[in-house]
């Protein structure tokens, strides 16, 4: 269960109250608590008790019985998304940084919401671009104007040091670089933007699966779901990471490891590889090939 809705559901609890029902026009993705914590924070909505349990009601409609609940948000970590860098993508780079910023939300209200994620320094062309691809969408993500604080922890796939879970549970303020490489490698570009904050390297740190960077996710939205993972869901970070990833991270995992294994891979090694990175048939028959490799020395 969210962060907020295991807040909620303590609070709902202590007044002798039950689980909340949610209005199913609202196509809730997480549990109810945590769907009616982040709506109560977002406005328009609020809890009210009828004889039959608790539903989270639009603040328009009939209310018997208003539940007053105490939620108070953690202030830490702050995510800010920098976007300092917009002007060096492609106009498709750029609609898929917006896409990704969009999902980024979503990311962030598995557990807390919308008051933890920032934008900062984001240009008018940027904002504009936002406002239609989140057009009709409630939200209450942040804007800053300036960078982010120079004593955060940046988040770069290219950072001196690595960021293990004690790191990410402690920092913050975390910066992850609102950069999309789609069309060109743009290699140090995260580099550039914590010079910028005045980030020191040591604050500039990877996130790794294993001693690799191959097969941890590169999607902004995803970064924001595997650090909350480790900080509110108690998972570890290998888990989270291969809980986040996507097909595509798990073929190009499975490739670096078959590739180390030589041209013909064990199956016994694939299978235990599978397992790990829980990959289906198709993602190791996909990995194989593109490696150039065989599994058991037999055609696939």
């Amino acid at each position: 269960m969210g962060y907020l809705g295991s807040l909620l559901l303590r609070e709902l609890e202590r007044m002798g109250l039950g689980r909340p029902a949610v209005p199913r026009r609202l196509r809730c993705r997480y549990e109810p608590e945590q769907c009616a914590a982040v709506r109560i924070l977002l406005g328009g909505y609020r809890l009210c008790k009828f004889p039959d349990g608790v539903a989270l009601v639009r603040e328009d409609r009939p209310c018997p019985e208003p539940v007053e609940v105490r939620l108070e948000p953690p202030e830490a970590p702050r995510i800010y998304i920098d976007l300092g860098l917009w002007d060096i993508h492609t106009d498709s780079e750029k609609n898929e940084l917006v896409e990704q910023v969009v999902a980024s939300i979503a990311a962030v209200r598995r557990q807390l919401w919308d008051g933890n994620l920032y934008l900062s320094r984001a240009p008018p062309e940027f904002l504009e671009r936002f406002s239609k691809a989140a057009r009709g969408m409630r939200h209450a993500v942040r804007f800053q104007v300036g960078p982010p604080p120079s004593a955060s922890l940046v988040l770069d796939p290219e950072g001196p040091c690595v960021a293990d879970e004690e790191v990410l549970r402690s920092a913050s303020d975390i910066v992850l670089g609102g950069i999309v490489d789609k069309e060109r490698i743009y290699k140090g570009a995260t580099a550039r933007l914590a010079a910028s904050i005045g980030v020191p390297d040591r604050r500039r740190c990877r996130i790794e699966l294993r001693g690799s960077t191959v097969g941890v996710p590169d999607r902004i939205n995803k970064i924001v779901e595997i650090v909350l993972s480790v900080r509110f869901a108690g998972a570890s970070l290998e888990d989270a990471i291969i809980s986040a990833q996507a097909k595509r991270d798990k073929v190009y995992r499975l490739m670096r490891e078959f590739q180390k294994a030589g041209k013909c891979v064990d199956p016994a090694l694939a299978d235990e590889l599978a397992r790990w990175l829980k990959a289906d048939r198709k993602a190791v028959e996909l990995a194989a090939a593109k490696a150039h490799v065989r599994i058991g020395c037999e055609s696939i």
